[in-house]
């Protein structure tokens, strides 16, 4: 029966029970169904472990299987999911860019200090010593030293003081005689090298203006060292220029700085300042250009290309700028982990790129940073991006707004030195606002100023004019010195040894036959490392140089004197308005626009002028006529880069009628910037042609620089002075493709003229 809990009861044998046996005998045979029952139930009893047993021995099949298949198995798969392991770059690659990590370390990036002890790595071994005697030093730092000596040995200034004693048998000895002495001077703007003299297409090599942004090229590459400029450049006193690409693109590239010495190797890497200096012991600096405003923007501008405004110029920057730190932080990057895994080999070498390793070196501050920039917006964002991206400028040139911003210049980290003109204005917008008084400005504003040439733009050789010419604007005598010595050459990282008249410094001097600043100066001699240049002149010694001092006055003219007619001139120095010179103290007295005496003592032409006359003491200063300018555009063009300003220019012709001739004074323009400073410079007459491109330019007017407007009485002197031919290239047109061409139309229309009764036969006959 069933027990409680469905299981049924065992058979009690006791009872005679029909029931099967428990167990079968061990004589009965067994069937296959009781095999099966067997099974059946030993499965049912163990199904767990069974089949975990038969899941371990799948794993382990599959296993097994997969080890011995060949590498191309016919399992599937996906060739873009197999991850290719790379071997790594070679030991050597790995061990060129752990040096370069570590040069990136090690590497001076500070301005080197004056030694008296160092070396001159460029000296002339064959070159003897000299003892320069009876000098008057200045010493480009402001210092000025009468009367003493100056030893030169190895290259290098070794002495200076009075009364130098050497004992030494190959001393060579150069009798200064009084004259003045100093360093030699230092041009931190010129294109010498690559804007060669003469100017030919073929010597061109100033701007790559195929792109705007081009740090990677380098002035060095194109650096003529047959230059004749570098003579004629020297002859002025100039020992050391900075040549800079041009301002065409916003970054121009790599400049140099090189020695006015030509070698016999004709090599210009021999003419590097710093060629042969030891980095480990004074900082090899490194410099480029970069170029604002108007220029980058005109000649991409014109091409319909970034960038045509200032707004794309700062745009490409930063652009740049961040290329270039995104690199300069991979290459940081890579040198970390290769710091913390010394036997390591990376995927991939250092990463580096030639188009922008001169920026990363830029912003590692291994470079001097020259950025042409003239105006005041234009300078505030170039310190913009230098501050967002961490660089320095060393120096902004040209920059002729600069000296009203000076607060501006202080947000940089750094005392920015300005490079500009002494008075060179004018020919742009950007430069159009200029004033002379600019370096005295920026120098009461402790403001580094440096005064260059752009050569040639200006003529290097005449350098130190500009510093001259700063002085008559109230920037003093020394500081204007130094304004083309010591403060340019600390600008270029140089000061330790260039730029000074100072023991320690390069053997690079200059002796002047006068004062520097005086009109006129010009060098006796010039050394280069302790080597003369030129021939030796016969040195003679000064005499009375007191008497022959250029007289400089702070005098100011009365306002009692504006726009008077009549007046007298008091304690005048010199006279030159009659055919000789006249030396004062004289008196000139002008009455209704006229002099009427010119003498010692006026006193009875003063008592002939019914009303008092306004005096004015000229102390000591000279009197001149009226300055008469000839062959200039002034009255027919105010911005010479801005043509809406001007008249316009005559179109090529091979008209014969003389009808056709322009006539100057139908285009002047009276009451300009350009006349007025032109007046105040004592140019008081003007004779001015017609801008033309034409063989017949056309006929000139003369008028008064100071007038209102030609109909202004005696404004206008005479409306046709002359009649203005012109030959050359610049003239060559379709119509006159020769120069043979020109001058034959020129003998033409004068033959054809000769009788008759207009400009052609008046200019003939």
């Amino acid at each position: 029966m069933s027990g409680k809990g469905g299981y049924s009861s065992i058979d009690d044998p006791n009872e005679g029970s029909s029931s099967e046996p428990l167990l079968s005998s061990p004589n009965k045979k067994n069937t296959w169904k009781d095999h099966v029952k067997r099974a059946q139930l030993y499965v049912k009893q163990n199904l767990l472990h069974i089949l975990t047993l038969l899941a371990v021995i799948a794993i382990m099949a599959v296993l097994i299987i997969y080890m011995f298949l060949p590498e191309a198995s016919v399992l599937p798969h996906k060739p873009k999911n197999n991850r290719i392991i790379k071997p790594g770059v070679s030991e050597l690659t790995m061990e060129a860019g752990r040096a370069k990590c570590e040069a990136i370390q090690t590497r001076k990036r500070d301005k080197s200090t004056p030694s008296p002890n160092r070396k001159n790595p460029r000296a002339d071994p064959t070159q003897k010593p000299i003892l320069f005697k009876h000098a008057v030093v200045w010493d480009g730092q402001g210092g000025v030293l009468d009367d003493v000596d100056v030893y030169v040995e190895d290259g290098v200034i070794r002495q200076v003081e009075k009364n130098i004693k050497v004992k030494r048998d190959d001393v060579k000895v150069i009798d200064v005689a009084g004259h003045i002495m100093g360093p030699g001077l230092v041009d931190m703007h010129s294109h010498m090298g690559v804007d060669s003299w003469p100017e030919f297409a073929g010597t061109d090599d100033t701007n790559e203006m195929t792109q705007p942004l081009t740090p990677f090229v380098r002035t060095i590459d194109a650096f003529n060292p047959s230059d004749k400029a570098i003579r004629i450049v020297s002859s002025g006193g100039v020992t050391t220029a900075l040549v800079l690409p041009g301002s065409g693109n916003l970054i121009g590239g790599e400049a140099f700085a090189f020695k006015l010495l030509p070698k016999a190797t004709v090599s210009n890497e021999d003419m590097l300042a710093q060629a042969n200096i030891n980095p480990e012991e004074e900082t090899k600096w490194r410099w480029m250009k970069h170029a604002c405003g108007e220029n980058p923007k005109r000649v991409y501008g014109n091409r319909g290309q970034m960038p045509s405004t200032r707004l794309g110029e700062a745009y490409l920057f930063r652009k740049e700028y961040q290329r270039a730190q995104q690199l300069k932080q991979a290459q940081d990057d890579w040198c970390e982990a290769a710091s913390h895994s010394p036997s390591a080999r990376f995927e991939s070498p250092f990463p580096e790129d030639l188009e922008l390793e001169s920026l990363i070196a830029l912003l590692r501050h291994e470079v001097l940073l020259n950025v042409h920039c003239y105006e005041t917006h234009d300078i505030e964002a170039m310190i913009r991006h230098s501050l967002e991206f961490n660089f320095t400028i060393s120096a902004f040139h040209h920059a002729l707004d600069a000296y009203r911003i000076p607060d501006i210049l202080r947000r940089a980290p750094n005392n920015i030195t300005i490079a500009t003109f002494a008075d060179h204005w004018g020919y742009k917008k950007e430069a159009f606002q200029a004033i002379p008084e600019a370096p005295k400005i920026l120098y009461e504003a402790g403001v580094p100023l440096a005064l260059k040439s752009d050569h040639p733009v200006l003529n290097s050789q005449h350098l130190i004019f500009e510093a001259a010419k700063t002085t008559h604007y109230g920037l003093p005598p020394q500081e204007a010195f130094k304004a083309v010595t010591s403060t340019p050459a600390n600008a270029i990282g140089l000061g330790h040894r260039i730029g000074s008249l100072k023991v320690g410094y390069d053997a690079d001097l200059v002796i002047w036959d006068r004062e520097p600043l005086e009109l006129g100066a010009t060098p006796l001699q010039v050394f280069i490392d302790g080597v003369p240049l030129f021939r030796e002149p016969a040195i003679e010694p000064v005499v009375a140089h007191a008497q022959t001092e250029q007289k400089k006055t702070n005098a100011k003219a009365p306002k009692k004197l504006e726009g008077a007619t009549s007046f007298a001139l008091k304690n005048v120095g010199y006279s030159f308005l009659g055919e000789s010179p006249v030396k004062g103290p004289i008196e000139i007295v002008v009455k209704d626009g006229s002099v009427i005496c010119s003498a010692a003592d006026c006193t009875p032409a003063i008592a002939s002028v019914q009303n008092a006359l306004p005096e004015y003491d000229l102390q000591g200063g000279y009197v001149l006529p009226g300055l008469i300018g000839v062959g200039s555009s002034l009255g027919l063009i105010e911005i010479d880069g801005e043509a809406h300003t001007g008249d316009g220019r005559v179109a090529s012709s091979k008209s014969y009628d003389p009808k056709d001739i322009v006539q100057a004074v139908d285009g002047i323009k009276l009451s300009t910037r350009h006349l007025e400073e032109a007046y105040k410079g004592g140019i008081l007459s003007l004779i001015t042609a017609p801008m033309s491109n034409n063989v017949v330019a056309g006929v000139s007017a003369a008028f008064k620089t100071g007038a209102d407007s030609l109909l202004t009485d005696g404004a206008l002197i005479s409306p046709a002075v002359a009649l203005h031919l012109q030959i050359g290239d610049d003239y060559k047109s379709s119509s006159f493709p020769t120069i043979s061409s020109q001058i034959s139309f020129i003998r033409q229309i004068l033959k054809d003229n000769l009788k008759n009764d207009n400009d052609y036969g008046k200019a003939a006959n």
